[in-house]
């Protein structure tokens, strides 16, 4: 029987996942714009992270599904993405140059992604299916709370010494997966009867369905980031510190609504959770074009925030629930790809926009692909597997 306290413990290496992707909120940006000022540039650098995620994920993933380890089969994978990603974090203050800041954001970017696929992997196997929705909650909880110390005391550490908050990063980082994932019990890993890969996501039309929403929710996302403060800084005239408070009440908002969402998804259909989710997300994006001040900008990222912890939320349970449990990891990192395609892309493309025709269509943009989003979750249905029979065969959730 799984304790009572893992939807618990399993969550807390979550904060690591939160504070360093964080770091790219304002951190990495902020670094690399002491080495250039072009959009495109930082775009590109940022959306490394997401190319990264693209291949790292469905990897990490197949081969942990496979692997034998005597400590288990997703902990090694761990704890190898998360040193490696400390190293890397700590190595960014010292870039020279931008290809230098490049190259170790990239190593960065792949660490990162070879930890987090595997963890994610491992929350649905260590947790009881009617305390998924409990653990996500808890867990994004704690993620939020990692971006939240970033970015809080990022700025501030940053005006004493450039380096200081890389260095917090990857302490806290490292403290927050070492202290408890030894405490989370996985039996060791046997690995796959089957080394062949099957490469046949397509015949499993619920997944593809959440693929393919889940890629448009994170286009949209990606049109945002990197470049919110920049947008803030420039045309709306805030302070760097104030848009980074923005972002910090976006964290907290998801916080303090991650627990009831997440119980709220253990309750009624997950899917439905989902929709209302990226609705909030789809509207908030719209009214923001709008928005000159401060205040409404503030509640603006706080439907965010909502939305967004929604979507965080259902999405990996969905999945969890709709595709061959053994082949888990596997499904899990070949959701990152479209996860990790969408930001790439919309990174990239946004950053040339933004440089060409200025900030026009920057929340407009974001918006239309959050409610194309929202059109193809209403319209599908996400089914549960049949695991006692054939695991391609599906029922009616």
């Amino acid at each position: 029987m799984k304790k009572k306290s893992t939807p618990y413990l399993i969550g807390v290496p979550n904060i690591s996942i939160g504070l360093l992707w964080g770091m790219n909120l304002v951190l990495i940006p902020m670094l690399a714009a002491t080495i250039t000022k072009s959009n495109a540039e930082l775009g590109k650098l940022v959306s490394m992270g997401a190319f990264t995620g693209i291949f790292v994920q469905y990897i990490a993933g197949v081969l942990s599904d496979r692997s034998r380890f005597k400590m288990g089969k997703r902990k090694p994978f761990i704890l190898a993405g998360i040193l490696t990603a400390a190293v890397f974090i700590c190595m960014m203050p010292y870039a020279k140059t931008y290809w230098m800041l490049f190259v170790i954001a990239f190593c960065f970017y792949f660490s990162l992604n070879f930890f987090q696929g595997p963890y994610y992997s491992l929350i649905p196997e260590a947790v009881d299916e009617k305390q998924l929705g409990l653990a996500n909650g808890f867990s994004k909880i704690l993620s939020i709370l990692g971006s939240g110390v970033i970015l809080l005391a990022g700025p501030m550490l940053w005006d004493m010494d450039h380096r200081l908050p890389f260095f917090l990063a990857a302490v806290i980082a490292l403290v927050s997966v070492l202290s408890t994932l030894f405490f989370i019990h996985e039996k060791p890993g046997e690995g796959k009867k089957t080394e062949k890969l099957a490469f046949d996501f397509v015949k499993f039309p619920s997944v593809m369905k959440l693929y393919v929403s889940v890629f448009f929710v994170f286009v949209s996302y990606g049109c945002i980031t990197p470049f919110f403060v920049k947008y803030c800084t420039s045309i709306l005239n805030f302070s760097q510190a104030t848009a980074s408070n923005g972002l910090l009440l976006l964290t907290l908002a998801g916080a303090i609504f991650a627990y009831p969402i997440g119980v709220l998804s253990d309750k009624m259909e997950r899917r439905k959770v989902l929709l209302i989710g990226t609705l909030i997300f789809a509207s908030a994006l719209l009214v923001a074009t709008f928005v000159k001040t401060m205040l409404l900008m503030y509640l603006v990222l706080a439907c965010i925030g909502v939305g967004f912890i929604a979507i965080q939320i259902t999405i990996y349970p969905i999945l969890s629930e709709i595709v061959p449990p053994e082949r888990l990891g596997e499904f899990m990192g070949f959701m990152n790809l479209f996860i990790s395609l969408g930001q790439f892309i919309s990174n990239n493309l946004m950053g040339y926009v933004l440089d060409r025709a200025g900030f026009t269509w920057f929340f407009p943009t974001a918006a239309l692909m959050m409610f194309i989003a929202c059109l193809m979750i209403g319209f599908s249905r996400f089914e549960k597997i049949k695991t006692e029979n054939i695991p391609s065969e599906e029922v009616d959730a």
